[in-house]
């Protein structure tokens, strides 16, 4: 469960990009919701000059228009910090309730060759990091579902704490989706396919519930239905995005080339979702706390 110490503040990183705006508008709308500020963030490379430059407040003016163009009544903060733009939000990261991103430009494979700032600070993040994805650009908050992956992990149990809190906010229904294959249970063998695996579904939903029966308590008000699911979590996951307004993972924090070794639902998502994806890692704090 959560703890009192909640970050405060909605920090989105702007590059320029029509898919920062999109972030930025996302963002803002979840900001209104939540009662936060936004910090409109615009890293850029260490120079020895002093000041700042006309373009980069040229970037963060338009960013701040997009806001405000999506939402009103929502406190707009500024910044141009230097450094490497993944360390900076990282570092912010520390005291923020979330990190609002727009898509990565790489695919899995150069992710793991070269540097991604998404990937980066999805890996390494201390709360929850949402990369902004759309097929059809931004939308605002609407009926559509917020699907979380439960798999009873410390991660999944991060995961799930954020989709409730962020389900609340959003007013949406809320979808816990476990999945399952033969060889993740302990019958697997010849005659693993012919199996009726009703009961094992069904002591999996149970599971669902009693393992989320504080989140439930704590938002009563969030319509909860639970799946399980025959099939690989990032397919499963992917599939799910095509009608959802937000799809909610735990991630170990692992880097590109480890994910691709062992398999990382987080990592996939990040370079495939059909719609925003918020990324968590397991810390002792939660956004769920009221300030």
């Amino acid at each position: 469960m959560g703890t009192a110490n909640v970050g405060h503040g909605i920090v989105v990183g702007i590059d320029g990009s029509d898919s920062a705006l999109d972030a930025a508008r996302w963002a803002a709308c979840i900001a209104r919701r939540l009662g936060e500020p936004i910090d409109l963030v615009h890293v850029h490379p260490p120079t020895s000059g002093d000041g700042t430059d006309p373009s980069e407040e040229a970037v963060l003016t338009a960013a701040e228009a997009a806001v405000r163009g999506a939402v009103d009544r929502v406190e707009v903060r500024r910044s141009t910090p230097s450094g490497k733009p993944d360390r900076v939000l990282t570092d912010l990261s520390r005291e923020a309730r979330m990190i609002v991103l727009g898509h990565t430009t790489t695919t899995e494979w150069e992710s793991m060759i070269r540097r991604s700032d998404v990937v980066s600070v999805a890996n390494h993040a201390e709360c929850p990091v949402v990369t902004w994805r759309s097929r059809d650009g931004f939308q605002p908050p609407d009926g559509r579902p917020v699907v979380v992956g439960v798999d009873g992990t410390e991660v999944s149990e991060s995961a799930v704490e954020h989709a409730f809190a962020t389900a609340a906010a959003l007013e949406a229904p809320l979808v816990a989706i476990h999945t399952w294959t033969e060889q993740s249970t302990l019958t697997y063998g010849e005659g693993s396919r012919f199996t009726d695996w009703t009961a094992y579904v069904e002591h999996r939903r149970e599971e669902m519930k009693s393992h989320t029966s504080g989140h439930t308590e704590r938002f009563p008000d969030v319509e909860v239905s639970y799946r399980v699911e025959r099939g690989k979590p990032d397919i499963v996951l992917l599939e799910e995005s095509k009608s959802a307004q937000l799809v909610v993972v735990g991630s170990h924090g692992r880097s590109p080339l480890a994910a691709a070794v062992v398999g990382s639902s987080s990592q996939g998502l990040i370079h495939h979702s059909c719609c925003p994806v918020m990324i968590c890692r397991a810390h002792h704090r939660s956004e769920t706390e009221a300030h």
